[in-house]
């Protein structure tokens, strides 16, 4: 039951719960705690808290741009990414989409991730491409099953969990970037603040960051 719970989550957008006043207009935060989006990072493992912080964040913009456009699907009562468009293309998109998925699995080995969870989320790469490739209703599944986000999650939870060697801020997982009263700027930076990163940091080891740990 909880793995069709899990699907039906990753398939329906969680817009942002934080109250927008009627005539109020709202744009979304360029950054929240020590994320913000990354659309590249230095090909080796990370050495200090700031280069795992910054593939970390390289690796959940790829995830989210691939399963769930950012500004587009938070829009949209679902969640549609770069691989269900890809996908659309008859056998080529699935097999580029599939290439790309792989991508993020670089990234996890990247970071020293074990065998086994590379394993899995080499295994939610592959469901991903035969689901795709079912005609018709495979582009339907395909929208269904996320499996950037999927492994995006895996890595996440190793990263809380067995990953002592690095100190890095998570975001929640049910938004990419929340939404701001429009110049208000970021959601995450006090005045006069001037570090962000070792800010919202937990300085003993890496944790998920909730709306009341920021400003």
């Amino acid at each position: 039951m909880s793995f069709f719970s899990g699907i039906l989550s990753d398939f329906w957008t969680k817009n942002d719960r934080r109250r927008r006043p009627p005539g109020e207009e709202w744009d979304f935060a360029p950054t929240y705690g020590a994320f913000g989006p990354t659309y590249y990072c230095n090909f080796r493992a990370p050495k200090t808290n700031d280069e795992a912080q910054k593939l970390y964040n390289h690796c959940r913009t790829v995830a989210w741009y691939m399963d769930a456009l950012p500004f587009v699907s938070q829009a949209l009562p679902f969640r549609i990414g770069i691989d269900d468009v890809i996908s659309l293309i008859p056998v080529w998109g699935d097999g580029i989409g599939f290439m790309l998925s792989l991508y993020q699995v670089y990234l996890a080995w990247l970071f020293g991730a074990p065998s086994f969870l590379l394993g899995r989320m080499l295994l939610n790469t592959i469901i991903d491409f035969f689901i795709g490739v079912i005609p018709v209703i495979g582009d339907f599944l395909d929208v269904i099953f996320k499996a950037n986000l999927r492994n995006l999650a895996l890595l996440e939870d190793w990263l809380i969990k067995d990953a002592p060697q690095y100190r890095i801020s998570i975001p929640p997982s049910d938004f990419f970037l929340p939404r701001v009263r429009k110049g208000e700027g970021s959601w995450n930076r006090a005045a006069g603040d001037r570090n962000p990163k070792d800010k919202y940091r937990n300085p003993g080891r890496t944790t998920r960051l909730k709306p009341a740990d920021l400003d």
